[in-house]
Order: C-alpha cells, then structure tokens, then sequence
C-alpha cells in the first residue's frame, strides 16, 4: 500500500476509541418524529471534530444523527465540549463518508457540526 505523501488536511489528532454506542438520525420535519429509532454502532477513533464509526444500519450521506457516546473520559472531552453542538448531552454530526468493509458492516465517517455553524441553530430548533 502506498503512503500517502500530501499535505496532512486534519486539523485534529485522531484517538483510537473502540466503544459500544447508540445514534440516531435527525429527521426532516417532513418525516414522522424527530429522531429514528436508535441504531447500535461500534466507534474506531475519534478527534475533536469528528467519529469513526461501524454499523450495520447505513445513514445516507449528509444525514443528521444523534450520537449517544461517552465522550467524556476523553482526554479531548473539553475540546469538543468546547466547539461541537451537544443536544441532551449528545453530540450532533453530520454523515461526509460511507465505505463498505470486508465484514458485513459499514465505516461511517460522521463530521461533528460546530457550535458556530450556522446549521447548528436551525438544527436546535428542530429538536426543541
């Protein structure tokens, strides 16, 4: 496999942080209910301004989700706290990747949104 040899475009280190959790999808106020039912998901790492997840259940791209993870016995709890839109103590991302794997399951790469996107207000009050 070949390095890659580009300019690192992360801004954020990225933790291994293999856990169980649960997310759910944002609805669109045109659905039924405001969030889907929960969804069980298995995390690979993580960073300060997004997730590495796998699961069986696939969001489409550019879904909302509600991420119920124990983000704080990070060592970058505050950081995120910091910067990312926690609604009832969940983290809001965004799904930017999708790519199959070898086991049945699927990577999902979740961007969080920042408490200074402008989408983060639309999206608290969709949830109030």
């Amino acid at each position: 496999m070949n390095e890659y040899r580009g300019k690192e475009r992360r801004q954020f280190l990225r933790y291994d942080f293999e856990k169980p959790f649960r997310y759910s999808v944002i609805n669109t106020p045109e659905d039924k209910g405001v969030f889907s039912k929960m969804m069980d998901a298995f995390s690979k790492n993580i960073s300060a301004s997004g997730i590495l997840f796998t699961a069986k259940e696939v969001p489409k791209i550019a879904s909302l989700l509600m991420l119920d993870l124990d983000y704080q016995t990070l060592k970058i709890c505050q950081e995120i706290e910091s910067r990312v839109l926690i609604i009832r103590n969940k983290i809001v991302g965004k799904v930017v990747r999708i790519e199959d794997n070898e086991d049945g399951l699927c990577g999902i790469g979740i961007a969080f949104i920042k408490k200074s996107d402008a989408l983060s207000k639309d999206i608290e009050q969709l949830i109030k």
